[in-house]
């Protein structure tokens, strides 16, 4: 499953079990003279609220977090569009080129992420890879010297 999709399907997941028990505390809290919501619910278990509210807790918790990793606020490092316009120029005339990223993390090291599609020719794309292109992504963000790791990724499809 690709991760978007699993993210917009566990989202409408959580929505729609939102949605539910909002309605149904909705439905209890409507009827003429029903006691104050969750009470008739209980069914007498003065431990079941303090249940309920530490379920809803957790949940709202693992929302939060998962939302933040969706939005991408959780990544290491940030983006360079000079190396990655250099990659590309690094790579040009190569078939089969998805998508490029460059990320400076931590103490300078550079991550490169090469997508390419099945007609890619690898052996091509290593050996610029290899040849020109990581020296001058170093040269271009400024460290001549950093440690670089390149991730290749061919697509099934």
């Amino acid at each position: 499953m690709r991760p978007r999709l699993g993210n917009r399907v566990g989202l409408l997941l959580v929505g729609l079990v939102l949605v539910a028990g909002g309605l149904g505390l909705l439905a209890v809290a409507r009827r003429p003279g029903s006691p104050p919501v969750g009470v008739g619910v209980l069914g007498g278990r003065p431990w079941a609220l303090p249940l309920l509210a530490g379920a809803a807790i957790l949940v709202a918790l693992v929302a939060t977090r998962w939302l933040v990793l969706a939005l991408g606020w959780g990544r290491v490092g940030r983006r360079t569009g000079a190396g990655i316009a250099m990659l590309g120029v690094a790579l040009k005339g190569v078939e089969g080129i998805g998508r490029l990223s460059v990320r400076v993390v931590g103490d300078g090291r550079l991550r490169v992420s090469v997508s390419l599609q099945r007609s890619a020719d690898l052996r091509q794309v290593i050996r610029r890879l290899d040849e020109s292109a990581v020296s001058r992504l170093r040269r271009t963000v400024g460290r001549d010297d950093a440690p670089a790791v390149v991730r290749l990724h061919v697509r099934g499809r």
